[in-house]
């Protein structure tokens, strides 16, 4: 008898539970329906609230792990990317939907990316952006977006070679001249095939001219000579040097600053 009243205890109780969960599951089915209604009417703050919502009254389900997709969605169409690369992460942990997976790692490296800074400020958050690109292509190397993050890739080292040129320029006006020939060598060195190659190339014939040593910037600008991305910019090195032969002038210290 005892054993009886408990499996009937115990059926009642399961039963009101399957009860509660399906009439949580359907609770919750208006609210994900209507925060995609407004996800998709652009209203991307009401919408993350509600499927912010789902997230907490029902974590685990697979209702749950849909909001937390479109939660990170909105996050990242508000602007909101610190937010949204975490939100996405989490969306990843859980899901085994691999379309979404590779298209959440994009959208990744797009809050990486946006959070970069002008090249004049630290560029650690431009450094980190380079990393989720690289490890995005290396895991999805068939993606359509493969082509997009190579794109970004370039002009993000573009970026940190802007960085590095200005810096060696900064000290160029600083008459810090050993400085200055390290971090144009430095462009040289990790940025090579970007437009600012030319420039360090120059920025290094104008530094050995500013110190007086023109014969070193002879000796420099003939070992490089066939190195100039644009014959344009050789030639510029060139009549820079013929130009200081009798002395620097006045115009030739615009050279600091164009």
């Amino acid at each position: 008898m005892k054993f009886k009243i408990i499996f009937i205890f115990i059926t009642v109780f399961l039963l009101n539970c399957t009860g509660k969960s399906v009439f949580i599951e359907e609770d919750l089915l208006k609210n994900y329906n209507k925060a995609l209604k407004y996800y998709n009417l652009e209203k991307y703050s009401r919408a993350k609230d509600e499927f912010e919502y789902i997230i907490m009254t029902d974590p685990g389900s697979k209702l749950a792990n849909e909001s937390q997709y479109y939660k990170a969605e909105s996050l990242y169409k508000t602007k909101e990317y610190d937010e949204s690369w975490v939100a996405f992460e989490r969306y990843i942990r859980f899901t085994n939907d691999i379309e979404k997976i590779e298209k959440s790692r994009y959208r990744i490296c797009e809050c990486a990316i946006n959070s970069t800074n002008s090249y004049q400020r630290d560029q650690k958050q431009t450094n980190r952006a380079l990393e989720q690109l690289q490890m995005f292509i290396e895991d999805f190397p068939e993606s359509k977006m493969v082509e997009s993050a190579e794109e970004s890739i370039s002009q993000l080292r573009i970026k940190l070679a802007k960085k590095d040129y200005e810096v060696g320029r900064l000290y160029l006006k600083l008459e810090e001249y050993e400085s200055a020939l390290i971090y144009f060598r430095s462009v040289l060195n990790k940025y090579y095939d970007t437009n600012l190659a030319d420039k360090a190339r120059i920025g290094i014939v104008f530094t050995h001219i500013l110190n007086q040593n023109s014969q070193g910037a002879e000796n420099y600008l003939e070992a490089e000579k066939n190195n100039f991305l644009i014959v344009e910019n050789y030639h510029e090195a060139e009549l820079l040097i013929s130009d200081t032969k009798e002395g620097l002038k006045l115009i030739h210290y615009y050279q600091l600053y164009k």
